[in-house]
Parts: structure tokens; C-alpha cells; sequence
């Protein structure tokens, strides 16, 4: 159980301060990503930030206030923004100039949906969704660097250090299976080949996608869950203000999911027999399938 010796601990700084800097950051990203967005028409933006700004703002927060606890947050948060970095530039997400590039497809679909139709609605939701929004929750995911103090790292910084790790581990894995499929299935539709009954489906159903639909997006939610329990080590409450990072990030994920799903459903019709079979995020690992549907030509 954790106990928090308050009256041992010197009096925390105002916490403002600490977050201007910050906060002065995130305002200038959501400038520039409406900006871009809109002169451009590319409202995909945000995505070119989304791997750097937490750590940027993790290490704005940690230079306001170093302490051992910020710093491991500050490393944990840097090892996740470089492999994030590096699997959206592979897929071709950063060009030059910075601004150009394909924009997410989802976007095509929201377009068409009343009231986004129209371009004062589109606008709106541009700036107000797109970049406002989403540039607060990146801000978010850094908050509980805020709140973490001097005291000693205890079991509970130990336990979300391995936790993060493992799940980065897990979203490392599922994000280069995904890239290993498409690949294949790309490379041979280009050349006029006929799809091997691994790929034929269209999107991946092996490894870690026969346990879990969104294996990737499973691990990207819980680390930041987990990320958040450094406040709890530092505060000693299980319940403060930074969880509305992972709250915000969760609920994002949910609308997400459920668009890029219904888009799925219409492109590849197989796509349904899978949501039956196979969970959208906790997964089957009481199964542990490495194949969807099981392979039962041994039976």
C-alpha cells in the first residue's frame, strides 16, 4: 500500500508555472497544424506531431522540475515517440515540405457527414476536433510528469517501468506485422500474383491480429494508462486530475476504431466473420490462436 509522507516531502511548486512553457508549446503546434491544415486542405497534421509532442512536453515539464521520477517518465515517453516516429515515417507519413503528404482516408469518410459537408461545418470541426482537441489530449498524455516529485522511485515506478516496456514491446511486434503484411500483399497485387490464404483476406488475421483485432491500438491505450500510475507512485492517490490523459485517449480510440471498422466492413466482406471470431482490443488470450480462422488441417 502506498502511503505518502507529505509532511516529509518538501512543499510542491505552483503548478502553473511549471506548465506554461507547455502550454505555450501546444499552442504554437495547434497553430501551425490548422495553418497547415488548411491552407493545404491536408487536415492529417496532427499526425506529424503526435509521436513528438509528449515527449517535448514530458522534457518541457521535467526541465521546470527534474526529479529521477520525471526523468524515467521523460525516457520512457522518448523510447515510445522513437519507435512511433519511425513506423509512421516507413509508412511514408513525413515528405517534404513537412505539410505535404496523403491524408488519412478516414477524413474522405467524415467529410460527407452532415453538417461536415458544408464547408463552415468542416472548418469548425477542423479546428476545433482536428487540432484543438487533439493537440490538448497529446498535451494531456505528458501531465503526470506534473505532479511527480522528489520523493524516492518505489515498487510501483518499477512495476509501470516494466509494464510500459513490455507493452511497447507488444505494439513494436503488432505494428511490424502489420507492416510484413502489407507489404507482401502490396508487392504481389503490383506484380499481378495471385494472394497466398494468409493474405487473401485482405487485412491481417495472424500473430497477434488472431488474438486481438487492433493488437497496436490494445498497447498504445494502456501505455498511457500506465504512464499516469507515475503520479500515483509520486502523489500516493490513485485517483488525480492527469488520468484524464488516458480517459481522453480511450474514448478517441473507441470513435476511431469504430469508423476505420465500418470502412473495413464495406472494402473486405470477410471482415465481419472476423469481428465475430476475434475481440476488437482485450483479445482471445485464453486461446492464443497463431492463425484466424484456426488452422485445422492437422485435425
Amino acid at each position: 500500500m502506498l502511503v505518502h509522507h507529505a509532511a516529509l516531502d518538501p512543499p510542491p511548486p505552483p503548478l502553473l508555472p511549471q506548465l506554461s512553457s507547455s502550454l505555450a508549446a501546444c499552442a504554437i503546434l495547434t497553430c501551425l497544424t490548422f495553418v497547415s491544415g488548411l491552407l493545404t486542405g491536408n487536415v492529417s497534421q496532427v499526425d506529424k506531431v503526435w509521436s513528438l509532442a509528449p515527449p517535448l512536453y514530458t522534457l518541457l515539464l521535467h526541465l521546470c522540475s527534474p526529479c529521477p521520477r520525471s526523468l524515467l517518465l521523460l525516457l520512457l515517453s522518448s523510447s515510445w515517440g522513437l519507435r512511433l516516429t519511425y513506423n509512421f515515417s516507413r509508412r511514408g507519413g513525413y515528405s517534404w515540405p513537412p505539410w505535404r503528404g496523403e491524408e488519412d482516408y478516414r477524413w474522405d469518410h467524415v467529410r460527407t457527414w452532415p453538417v461536415l459537408d458544408t464547408p463552415l461545418g468542416w472548418h469548425l470541426f477542423h479546428l476545433t476536433f482536428i487540432c484543438i482537441y487533439q493537440n490538448l489530449l497529446l498535451l494531456s498524455l505528458a501531465l503526470p510528469a506534473l505532479l511527480c516529485s522528489t520523493s524516492p522511485l518505489n515498487h510501483l515506478d518499477l512495476l509501470a517501468t516494466a509494464t510500459f516496456l513490455l507493452l511497447l514491446l507488444v505494439e513494436t511486434v503488432a505494428d511490424q506485422q502489420q507492416w510484413e503484411f502489407q507489404t507482401e500483399k502490396h508487392s504481389l497485387l503490383s506484380t499481378g500474383s495471385p494472394l497466398p490464404p494468409h493474405l487473401a483476406a485482405g487485412f491481417p488475421t495472424q500473430g497477434l491480429f488472431a488474438i486481438s483485432r487492433h493488437p497496436n491500438y490494445l498497447a498504445e491505450q494502456l501505455l498511457w494508462v500506465v504512464a499516469y500510475l507515475f503520479s500515483v507512485s509520486s502523489t500516493g492517490i490513485w485517483l488525480n486530475p492527469t488520468i484524464t490523459g488516458p480517459i481522453l485517449l480511450i474514448l478517441l480510440f473507441q470513435g476511431s476504431t469504430m469508423l476505420s471498422e465500418g470502412i473495413t466492413c464495406r472494402k473486405y466482406p470477410g471482415y465481419l466473420k472476423y469481428q465475430q471470431a476475434v475481440p476488437r482490443f482485450l483479445g482471445n488470450f485464453w486461446r492464443l490462436s497463431s492463425t484466424f480462422p484456426p488452422d485445422r488441417r492437422a485435425n
